[in-house]
């Protein structure tokens, strides 16, 4: 497939990264010795093994916030609560309060406090950057979440501070995006990074990192299939399962915005596969491809902030 649009900080070729070697982060043991359980009680109960997955996929695990990230939380220039949901978020601001806003969205077990790097260059740049912990994740009280609360997030939000300039998301927060501009959600400008828009890619790729049988891995897409379909019924008015919208069929009838796609051809988390058709469909985006910073060092990077910097300062 040839990429048109792209813009890349190390000339990649085309090619499939699967010809090269993808470098992944080890999958730690626990969670290795938890699928071989699972397995085990798979053998005796696949249901019990599914809904104990289904449990844990929405049940985001993460430590607490070290002093590092509270410090950053404590260094924004405002701090304005949210009421939202039972536990209410706060939204933390950086830059002047009559700037133009842009809004970072985390992923699944992620944090607000990723965009950390990009928000200085942002407020350089003219803007206002606001950052918060989506329900379930860092400083959030709440446990148990789903991305259809997230998305309800996002439309209070902009219900509150007004349609926002511009929304940077990571990971499964650009499915949250996603999602949110078919129901509401109208940003001036959007920048996808890493973005998991497959989500049973996401799902088999989960189960093969910690070694599902087959006969419990179906057992688990069982209990996801039902219980989003539940959870759909009660936030958005009908019963569709979760493969039937958090996919590119769905994705490429939304992604109407002019943006940004940002990823890495060696992301652990997302197949490459999934980026090029991203690409071949999201018509008004650039492209900025990156080599061996996988799915999450990306935010870091001294090139792709810059690449994201300029690409928002250039549209003020």
């Amino acid at each position: 497939m040839t990429l048109h649009r792209t813009a890349t900080n190390d000339q990649l070729s085309t090619r499939s990264p699967e010809t090269g070697t993808r470098q992944s982060r080890p999958m730690p043991k626990r969670y290795r010795a938890l699928g071989s359980a699972l397995n085990v009680l798979g053998w005796v109960s696949p249901v019990s093994a599914g809904r104990v997955l289904n449990r844990m996929w929405f049940t985001p695990v993460h430590g607490r916030p070290g002093e590092r990230t509270r410090a950053f939380w404590n260094s924004a220039d405002r701090r304005i609560p949210m009421h939202i949901g039972p536990e209410g978020l706060d939204l933390h601001c950086w830059g002047p309060p009559t700037a133009p806003v842009i809004l970072g969205v985390h992923g699944w077990r992620g944090s607000g406090s990723q965009f950390r790097q990009l928000v200085g260059p942002l407020v350089e740049a003219g803007y206002q950057v606001c950052l918060f912990d989506l329900p379930g994740h860092g400083l959030n009280p709440s446990r148990s979440t789903h991305l259809y609360e997230f998305v309800q997030v996002l439309l209070a939000i902009q219900d509150q501070l007004g349609r926002p300039a511009g929304v940077i998301a990571h990971s499964i927060g650009c499915q949250t995006v996603v999602q949110a501009l078919e129901q509401g959600l109208q940003p001036g400008y959007l920048a996808l990074v890493s973005p998991g828009l497959n989500i049973e890619a996401m799902v088999d790729r989960f189960s093969g990192f910690i070694g599902l049988s087959d006969r419990v891995k179906r057992a688990f897409k069982h209990e996801l299939t039902a219980y989003s379909i539940e959870i759909a019924e009660t936030w958005l008015g009908e019963p569709v399962a979760i493969w039937d919208r958090l996919n590119h069929d769905f994705a490429r009838q939304v992604l109407t915005p002019n943006g940004l796609l940002v990823a890495d051809r060696e992301d652990e988390e997302v197949d490459w596969a999934d980026f090029e058709l991203t690409a071949g469909y999201w018509t008004g985006a650039e492209t900025h491809f990156t080599r061996g910073l996988g799915h999450y060092r990306v935010l870091k990077d001294d090139g792709v902030v810059e690449k994201i910097a300029r690409f928002f300062g250039e549209r003020l």
